[in-house]
C-alpha cells in the first residue's frame, strides 16, 4: 500500500502539485495489493472505499478477534475472497496539514468528492466523469444539477460529522 500518493515528479495525468502530500486524488488514491493464504481474488481491481485504518479491523477479523468500530476501522476481509463487501464504507474522509499549520479537508463517496481548504478554496468533483479533478463543479461557469447540489450538501454534512467526531 502506498503512503499518501504519488510524488509529483512521476504523477501522470494530474495537474501540477496534486500528488503526494495533498488531498487531491493523486495524493490520496493509492494502490493496495494483498496476497497470502486465504486470498482467492487474483488480478482483480476493487472500487470499494477503503481507508488505511481499515487494516486494523481486517487483521483483527482474520485473527479471530473483535472487529468492533475502533479508529473508524471497517473490515474488508470479505473482499479478499469475493466481491461482496459486508462492511462497505459510504464515505472516505481525509485531512492534510500544511507547512503553515493550516489543515485541508476532503470527503468523498463512490462518485463525488468535496474539498475544503483552510485558505477558503472549495471544490466539488464528479470522480466518475473527472477522476483527475480537472473540472471543479463549483467553478465560475459550472453547471451543477439539483441532484449534484444535494450530493454536495450530503458530503458537507458528512465532513462536519467527521470533524465533530474527530475521525
Amino acid at each position: 500500500m502506498g503512503d499518501n500518493g504519488t510524488p509529483n515528479q512521476v504523477l501522470q495525468g494530474y495537474r501540477n502539485r496534486s500528488g503526494k502530500g495533498t488531498i487531491n486524488e493523486g495524493g490520496i488514491n493509492v494502490p493496495m495489493i494483498i496476497a497470502g493464504k486465504g486470498v482467492t481474488r487474483v488480478n482483480e481491481t476493487e472500487d470499494a472505499l477503503i481507508n488505511a485504518t481499515d487494516l486494523f479491523a481486517t487483521i483483527a477479523e482474520i485473527g479471530g478477534g473483535n472487529t468492533g468500530s475502533i479508529n473508524d476501522s471497517k473490515s474488508f476481509k470479505s473482499l479478499l475472497t469475493g466481491t461482496t463487501h459486508s462492511n462497505e464504507r459510504s464515505y472516505s474522509f481525509k485531512e492534510d496539514g500544511n507547512d503553515d499549520g493550516s489543515i485541508d479537508y476532503t470527503v468523498r463517496n463512490a462518485n463525488y468528492k468535496y474539498v475544503e481548504k483552510e485558505n477558503g478554496d472549495v471544490g466539488f468533483y464528479n470522480l466518475t466523469n473527472d477522476p483527475l479533478e480537472s473540472s471543479n463543479l463549483i467553478g465560475n461557469n459550472a453547471n451543477i444539477t439539483s441532484a449534484e447540489t444535494a450530493i454536495k450538501k450530503e458530503l458537507i454534512n458528512e465532513l462536519m460529522n467527521a470533524l465533530e467526531n474527530n475521525l
